[in-house]
C-alpha cells in the first residue's frame, strides 16, 4: 500500500467545538480504504490562520513541507486535504509556489471535496492546463474570502476603537487585574477598584522609587501573603515588571490590531482615563525612571552599593571612573574616591583621594530642587505638532478610512468600488507617514528629561539624608539603597574636579538665555565629539567635558557641591550663594 499523509486545519479555536475536526478526518480515512493508501500520519493545525501563512511557518503543516523538502517522506505518497484552502489561503502566489514545491519535492496533493489528485504527472500531461488553471482558481477565491472577511472585522474593531476613543465604551471585559468588572442601568460595561489589590499596586510603584528591584519587591509581597492578580500564587519578578511597565495603572489603555504578517501592534496613542486610575502619573514616570537607571547602572553586589552612594555616576574630569577604595577602619583606614586612571598612572593629574563621608556631607546637604527650575525653561517654543496633536490627524484619517472601506465593501462588484479602494489606499498612505512622524516626535519625548521627576528625587534625596541623620542601623541601609536610587534619577554624572565636586543635571532643551547669559551655570556638549579633557573657555572657569552623543547638543546644569575657593570668589559666581553655600567655601 503506499502511503498517505492527512491534514487537518481550522482557523478558530471556535470549529473546534463543532464538527469541522470529524468532518475532515473521516473523509480522509475513507479515501484512504478506497484507494489503497495506508494514512502514515496525521498533521493538525487547530484553530491556526492559514490567510497569513502561520500553518506554514508555526504549526504542524510547517513541520510536513521541512520533511518533504529534506526526502523523508517516500516518494509517490500523497497529502489529504479537504480542499486547498486548507494548505494555505495566503495571496495566490505565495500559495501556488507552496503548492508546485509539494509536487516537485515528489508528493501529491489529494483534495477531498472533489477527489481531484494533482501529481507532476497529472498536471504535466494536462495539455489544455485546466488541472493548474482551477486550482489557481481557488487559491484566488480562499484568499478574496480571507481578505474580505478580515477587512470587514478590521473595519468592526476599527469602529469600536473610535467608539471607545469618543465615548469611552469598553471594547471588552478584560481589564486589569486590580479592577473589578461591572455593568451600569444601560448595560454597558463598566470597572471599578479593587481596592487590596489597587494597593499592591500602589505599594510596589513605591518601592520602586525607593530603590527596590523587581526581585526585591516580589519578596516582599509574597512574605506578606500577597497573591498575584492572575495566577493567584506568588510574585514573580516578571509580574512585578508587568505591573511598572503598563500605564493602565494611570487609566491608560493602549489599543492594538494586527499588521499584513499578523504581529500586535499599537494602534494609535492610548487613551487616557479609559480605566480608573490607581496612580498618578507622577508616580508612574518616578517609577518608571528608577527601572532605566537601575538597567543603565545595574550590576555589583547590593552591599557594595549602598556604601557607594555614587556608584555608576561619580566620573573624574578626565573622563574616567572614580574607583571607591576600601582601606580598612579607622584610624589608618576609611572609604576614599579616587580617578581610576591616575590610579594606574594612566596620564591623570588628579590624584586627590576624597574621604567618602566627606564626599557625602557635601552632596546630602547641598542639593537644592528649587535652583534647577529656571534652567528648564526652553529657549524657543516647539517645532512642530506634538504626538498627541499627531495623533488626532491620524484618529480624523482613521475614520475616513473606515468610512471609504465600507463604500467599498458595499459596492463590491461595481465600478465605483474602485474608486473607495483608491481612497482607502491614500488614507493607508497618509496614516502610515504620520505613525512614523508621531513615533519620532513620542521617542523625542521620552528622551527629555522630565523637571518633576528630577525635582521629586532631589527632593526626595533631602528628605531622606534628614532621616539617615537620626536613623537606627538597621534602618539605615534601606534608606542608602533609596538615596542611590534618587540619585541616579536627579543626576547624569557626579563630576570630581582637583578642587571641586560638581553633579551634571541634564535639562531637556537649550536654556533660555537673559540678558548676561544663561540664568545658572550651564554646560554644553556638543555633538559628535568625543568625551575629553577639560576645557576651558570664556566665562568658564571649571572648563567643561565633551562626548559622543549622537546629533544634538545636550545641556547640562551645574550644581555645584564642593569647591575650594575663597568667599570674593565664590561670591562673583553666576548663581551665588544659592549654588555654593560658604561653610564649604
Amino acid at each position: 500500500m503506499k502511503d498517505a499523509f492527512s491534514y487537518i486545519r481550522f482557523s478558530s479555536p471556535e470549529q473546534a467545538k463543532g464538527d469541522s475536526f470529524r468532518r475532515q478526518s473521516e473523509k480522509a480515512d475513507a479515501w484512504a480504504k478506497a484507494n489503497g493508501y495506508r494514512i502514515v500520519k496525521s498533521w493538525e493545525d487547530l484553530g491556526v490562520s492559514g490567510y497569513r501563512g502561520q500553518n506554514a511557518t508555526k504549526g504542524d503543516f510547517g513541520e510536513f513541507l521541512r520533511a518533504a523538502e529534506a526526502g523523508e517522506l517516500s516518494k509517490d505518497s500523497v497529502l489529504l486535504v479537504e480542499n486547498l484552502d486548507r494548505v494555505s489561503r495566503q495571496a495566490p502566489r505565495k500559495a501556488l509556489s507552496r503548492f508546485l514545491d509539494l509536487i516537485d519535492w515528489g508528493i501529491g496533493v489529494v483534495t477531498l471535496t472533489d477527489g481531484a489528485m494533482y501529481t507532476a504527472e497529472s498536471l504535466d500531461q494536462d495539455k489544455s492546463g485546466m488541472l493548474l488553471f482551477g486550482s489557481l482558481m481557488v487559491m484566488i477565491r480562499a484568499n478574496n474570502e480571507s481578505r474580505v472577511k478580515g477587512e470587514r472585522v478590521a473595519a468592526a474593531w476599527e469602529r469600536k476603537r473610535l467608539a471607545a476613543r469618543d465615548k469611552s465604551h469598553r471594547l471588552s471585559d478584560r481589564i486589569p487585574g486590580w479592577l473589578k468588572p461591572g455593568r451600569d442601568e444601560a448595560g454597558r460595561r463598566t470597572c471599578t477598584e479593587d481596592t487590596a489589590r489597587a494597593d499592591i499596586v500602589r505599594r510596589i510603584f513605591e518601592e520602586t522609587v525607593q530603590g527596590l528591584g523587581h526581585r526585591a519587591i516580589a519578596k516582599g509581597l509574597n512574605r506578606d501573603g500577597k497573591l498575584s492578580f492572575l495566577s493567584q500564587t506568588d510574585w514573580q519578578p516578571s509580574s512585578v515588571s508587568k505591573v511598572i511597565r503598563s500605564r493602565t495603572a494611570m487609566g491608560e489603555y493602549q489599543p492594538h490590531k494586527r499588521d499584513e504578517s499578523g504581529r500586535r501592534i499599537p494602534d494609535g496613542d492610548p487613551i487616557k482615563d479609559y480605566y480608573p486610575a490607581v496612580i498618578d502619573e507622577s508616580l508612574w514616570l518616578r517609577a518608571n525612571a528608577a527601572v532605566t537607571v537601575r538597567r543603565k547602572d545595574g550590576g555589583g553586589r547590593p552591599q557594595a552599593e549602598v556604601a557607594n552612594l555614587i556608584r555608576g555616576l561619580a566620573h573624574c574630569a578626565c573622563g574616567s571612573r572614580m574607583l571607591f577604595l576600601n582601606k580598612g577602619k579607622p584610624p589608618k583606614g576609611g572609604c576614599y574616591y579616587v580617578c581610576s586612571k591616575a590610579a594606574r598612572d594612566g596620564g591623570c593629574d588628579n590624584k586627590r583621594l576624597w574621604n567618602v563621608k566627606e564626599v557625602e556631607r557635601h552632596l546630602l546637604r547641598q542639593i537644592d530642587p528649587a535652583s534647577i527650575a529656571a534652567a528648564f525653561e526652553p529657549a524657543a517654543k516647539r517645532k512642530g505638532p506634538s504626538p498627541k496633536e499627531i495623533s488626532l490627524q491620524i484618529a480624523e484619517l482613521t475614520a475616513m478610512r473606515a468610512s471609504a472601506l465600507d463604500a467599498a465593501l458595499r459596492n463590491a462588484g461595481k465600478r465605483v468600488a474602485s474608486v473607495y479602494e483608491d481612497r482607502v489606499e491614500f488614507y493607508d498612505g497618509e496614516i502610515e507617514r504620520l505613525r512614523e512622524r508621531r513615533d519620532t516626535a513620542a521617542a523625542v519625548e521620552r528622551s527629555k528629561p522630565h523637571l518633576p521627576t528630577t525635582q521629586s528625587a532631589l527632593g526626595s534625596v533631602a528628605a531622606l539624608a534628614a532621616k539617615l541623620e537620626t536613623a537606627s542601623e538597621a534602618e539605615k541601609g534601606s534608606l542608602r539603597t533609596s538615596i542611590v536610587q534618587q540619585l541616579r534619577t536627579a543626576f547624569a554624572e557626579i563630576v570630581f574636579r582637583p578642587h571641586a565636586i560638581v553633579g551634571l543635571v541634564e535639562l531637556p532643551e537649550k536654556p533660555k538665555i537673559r540678558k548676561g547669559g544663561f540664568p545658572l551655570l550651564v554646560e554644553i556638549r556638543p555633538p559628535g565629539e568625543p568625551r575629553t579633557g577639560a576645557k576651558a573657555r570664556a566665562g568658564d572657569p571649571d572648563g567643561a567635558e565633551t562626548r559622543r552623543i549622537g546629533e544634538s547638543e545636550r545641556y547640562f546644569l551645574r550644581h555645584v557641591f564642593f569647591r575650594e575657593l575663597d568667599v570674593e570668589e565664590m561670591a562673583g559666581l553666576d548663581g551665588g550663594n544659592s549654588i555654593v553655600f560658604p561653610r564649604y567655601a
